[in-house]
């Protein structure tokens, strides 16, 4: 059984390794950085807005040498250069320096070893039993923040900020270098006359339901990239340790494994557009508890309820919004539209943490910053109704252009 998921089990501890360091442990870094090198959380999130920019950028110039040549030579690239430049910000001693050097190094991860770099690459590997390959490389990845998250809040508390970066570094390469030694998932060859003319794309970004959408994840992106980043720093702000703070943020990790048992069977009753309101909501529940939190005290029951919660949400998002976008986009467009739509929620993603960033110095407090995490969530759900509305609009004008041609 090993030897015959190889490919799916050695990306999934790539996935575990790439993700845990480039994009879960700045999230604990961050307040240990500021508090040692009075560095602003500003200048500190803009090596995490560099990162995801940058990742989202790369990755289609990744995923062109996927389609052109095979991954080994994009796997084995982009872990060199992130690896390198993720080593060296340990060693910076200028906020610029330090957010150049980590958001490159990330953006290369990023590029070359996140999902939409790893899945294509599986699904190649697996052409015949690609459900039960995706099953088993996003199982082991949601390993990623509960293994990272006490990790670096463990050996930050240990050996200090910049030795810990250097070991969490060592340890990526580690995971991820097996993969990128000996995964080659080579393209196919297109039959001739395969190809098709491309989509329109202004055309189809001014249909309602496909800009509604677009606004709606990237409603999503927004809050769920600044939670990544600030949760531990807001926890620690409520009173909790950083050990318990990173624990909690793991936990909330580990909670998209169960979550996405319970995806089939929330389908089956609530429907595509029901199953995104839940999850959008389990989000908002979780901002709602970590302001709780802050406001309240009690900051060990309220950090369970984010951590079960909030991971209810992640793990259910990544799978309903392939969902999502398969429904608005069509399958004739989906390569297209998708790519627009990985731009627009890596500038969400990115520019949302960073905005927060600047509030937090401004206010030199966390519960603003929160609630406007929160207000962003519940726009979230609202732009979906509002989506949603356009989906029942064009459907009902296909049904009476439909009954008339009859």
């Amino acid at each position: 059984m090993l030897r015959e998921w190889r490919v799916a089990i050695l990306l999934g501890l790539a996935t575990i390794g790439s993700y845990g360091v480039a994009q879960y442990a700045i999230g604990v870094l961050i307040s240990p950085i500021a508090r040692e090198t009075g560095w602003s959380t500003a200048s500190l999130s803009a090596a995490y807005a560099i990162g995801v920019l940058g990742g989202g950028a790369g990755s289609v110039l990744v995923r062109r040498r996927l389609d052109r040549t095979g991954s080994r030579a994009a796997f084995l690239l982009t872990l060199g250069v992130g690896s390198v430049l993720l080593f060296a910000s340990a060693s910076q001693r200028h906020p610029l320096a330090f957010a150049l050097t980590w958001g490159c190094g990330s953006a290369a991860i990023g590029a070359g070893w996140f999902y939409q770099a790893t899945m294509p690459a599986t699904a190649r590997s697996y052409a015949g039993r690609r459900t039960e390959a995706f099953q088993v490389l996003t199982l082991l990845g949601a390993f990623a923040s509960p293994i990272f998250y006490p990790l670096t809040g463990a050996l930050v508390g240990l050996l200090g900020w910049r030795d810990a970066v250097r070991v969490l570094v060592v340890l990526m390469a580690l995971l991820v270098l097996p993969a990128a030694l000996t995964v080659d998932a080579r393209p196919a060859a297109a039959a001739e006359g395969e190809r098709k003319p491309s989509i329109p794309v202004r055309a189809a970004l001014r249909e309602p339901t496909v800009w509604r959408a677009m606004l709606t994840v990237a409603l999503v992106a927004a809050a769920s990239g600044s939670l990544i980043l600030y949760q531990v720093p807001v926890m620690e702000a409520a009173g909790l340790t950083l050990a318990a703070a990173s624990g909690y943020g793991g936990a909330r990790g580990f909670m998209q494994a169960p979550a996405r048992l319970t995806l089939t069977p929330l389908m089956r009753r609530l429907g595509l557009a029901g199953s995104l309101a839940a999850a959008y909501a389990a989000g908002a529940l979780g901002a709602a508890a970590l302001l709780a939190a802050l406001l309240l005290g009690a900051p060990g029951l309220f950090a369970t309820v984010f951590a079960v919660a909030g991971g209810f949400a992640i793990g259910m998002q990544s799978p309903l919004h392939g969902l999502f976008a398969i429904e608005v986009c069509g399958e004739e467009r989906l390569g297209t539209l998708s790519g627009v739509q990985q731009i627009v929620v890596s500038v969400s993603g990115a520019g949302a943490p960073l905005a927060v960033g600047w509030m937090i110095d401004a206010s030199g407090a966390y519960l603003l910053p929160l609630a406007a995490i929160l207000v962003v969530q519940v726009l979230a759900i609202a732009a979906l109704r509002w989506q949603r509305a356009a989906t029942s609009s064009d459907r009902e004008v296909r049904r009476r252009v439909t009954a008339g041609e009859r």
